[in-house]
C-alpha cells in the first residue's frame, strides 16, 4: 500500500463532511523522494501520482481525514474509527466497494493519519432525488388503479431497472463481507455511492465488525456493541443493546430496498420516541405498496422481521434480486405503470423535524442522548474493537 506525507498532496474542494471527518479532492500528488522508503514503494507512489488527475482533467481520488474541531471524546473515536476503516479497507476487494489506493505514511493512531480513496461522484441520496425528479418528469396523471395514465412506460421501466440493479450491486457487497465474517452495521444512502461510471460503491467501514468466534454466545449471537449506527436503519436487537449477528445488516437492508422502491425517507414525521415505541417496541414497519411485486415486498417483511431468526442472509437476498432483475430485462412491461411519485406529507413543526432528524444522527457523537422521555436515557458507546 503505498503511503504519502501530507505535505505531498495539493487539496481541492469538500466534498463531504462525516461526524468524525472530512473527504476532499485531492487535485494533485507531487512526490518527494525524500519519503520513498523502498524502489517498489517509490514505484506504487508514482503510478498512484500520475493517475491522480483523470483525463478531463478531473480529481480521480480523495482524501479523508479527521476533522480538527472535535472534543477529545469525538477525537478518540474519530482516530480509531479512521483506523478501523483503513484496516479493514486493506484487504477488501470487490467491484461494489470502495478503493483505499493509499494511506498517510504516519501511525494509524495518530491525529494527522489519513487515508487516500477511489474520488466517488454522488451518493444514493443524490440517485433518490434524481429517479425521483425523472419519474415526476415523465408521468402524467395518477388514475387509481389503472395506474398513470399518459406516462412513458419504458422509461419508467428502465428506472426501475436501474434500481433494481443498484439494490442487487448493494445486496453484493454486503453478500462479500457477510463471508469475511464481517458485519457493516451502517447500511444507509449516505454510506452508498457511485463512481465516474456509475458503478455502485458501499464506503465508509468506520463501524465495520468482523465477528470473533470468542464473541458468540450459544445462541448464535454475538456480544457486539448496541446502538450502533443510525437509528432510521438500525435493528431492533440493536436499540435495545441485546446481542445480535449478521442479520441486522439484513435489517437495515430492507429498510434501505423499501426507500429505494417508494423514493421516500423511511419513518418521515418519527422522533426518537415514536422509533423508541413504534418501530423498536412495537414492530411498526414501512408501508409497502401493493403494486410492487410480491417477491420484493415479502422479502422486506422477511429481513425486517422482529424474529431474527427468520430473517434472509444476504446469498437468499441476491438470489431474489438478480431473479427479479432478469424479469425486468425480459419481460420489459415490470411494474412501471403503477410507480407513485413521492407525496410530501402535511408540513409538522420546526420541532418535530428538528426531533425526526435526530434519527440520522450518528450515534458515535458525544452530543448524542436518547431522552428519558424517548426511552432508557444513556450515552451511546463505539465499538472500538
Amino acid at each position: 500500500m503505498p503511503k504519502f506525507a501530507r505535505s505531498e498532496l495539493t487539496l481541492g474542494n469538500l466534498v463531504g463532511k462525516g461526524g468524525f471527518s472530512l473527504v476532499f479532492e485531492i487535485a494533485q500528488i507531487a512526490i518527494d523522494e525524500l519519503y520513498d522508503v523502498s524502489k517498489k514503494q517509490a514505484t506504487h507512489r508514482r503510478q498512484v501520482a500520475e493517475k491522480s488527475a483523470g483525463e478531463d482533467g478531473n480529481a480521480t481520488y480523495a482524501i479523508k481525514m479527521l476533522r480538527d474541531d472535535l472534543i477529545d471524546e469525538e477525537h478518540s473515536k474519530g482516530v480509531i474509527d479512521l483506523a478501523v476503516e483503513a484496516r479493514f479497507l486493506r484487504r477488501l476487494a470487490h467491484e461494489n466497494i470502495v478503493t483505499m489506493v493509499a494511506t498517510a505514511n504516519s501511525d494509524p493512531l495518530e491525529s494527522r493519519f489519513f487515508i487516500i480513496l477511489e474520488m466517488l461522484m454522488s451518493t444514493l441520496e443524490d440517485k433518490l432525488a434524481f429517479w425521483r425528479r425523472s419519474i415526476n418528469k415523465t408521468m402524467s396523471v395518477w388514475c387509481g388503479p389503472f395506474g398513470y395514465c399518459c406516462a412513458n412506460k419504458p422509461v419508467l421501466n428502465s428506472i426501475w431497472m436501474e434500481r433494481i440493479h443498484v439494490t442487487k450491486c448493494i445486496a453484493s457487497a454486503i453478500q462479500y463481507l457477510h463471508n469475511e465474517d464481517i458485519i457493516y452495521r451502517d447500511l444507509k444512502p449516505e454510506n452508498i455511492g457511485f463512481d465516474r461510471e456509475g458503478k455502485v460503491k458501499v464506503f465508509d467501514f468506520g463501524l465495520a465488525k468482523r465477528l470473533l468466534p470468542d464473541d458468540k454466545t450459544p445462541s448464535g449471537m454475538y456480544r457486539l456493541t448496541g446502538n450502533t449506527g443510525s437509528l432510521r436503519y438500525m435493528a431492533p436487537e440493536v436499540a435495545l443493546n441485546q446481542n445480535y449477528n449478521l442479520s441486522a445488516d439484513s435489517y437495515s437492508f430492507a429498510i434501505v430496498f423499501w426507500q429505494i422502491c417508494s423514493l421516500t425517507v423511511p419513518y418521515a414525521g418519527y422522533n426518537v420516541r415514536m422509533h423508541s415505541d413504534l418501530v423498536v417496541g412495537k414492530g411498526y414497519r414501512p408501508k409497502v405498496e401493493r403494486s410492487w411485486p410480491y417477491v420484493w415486498s415479502s422479502l422486506m417483511a422477511t429481513c425486517w422481521s422482529t424474529v431474527v431468526d427468520e430473517r434472509l442472509n444476504f446469498d437468499e437476498i441476491l438470489k431474489i434480486l438478480e431473479g427479479e432483475y432478469d424479469k425486468l430485462v425480459t419481460s420489459r412491461n415490470g411494474r412501471e405503470g403503477d410507480i407513485r411519485a413521492k407525496r410530501k406529507r402535511p408540513g409538522d413543526s420546526k420541532n418535530d423535524e428538528s426531533s425526526a432528524l435526530r434519527l440520522d444522527v450518528d450515534t458515535r457523537k458525544a452530543d448524542f442522548f436518547v431522552q428519558a422521555d424517548d426511552c432508557d436515557q444513556r450515552r451511546i458507546d463505539v465499538d472500538i474493537v
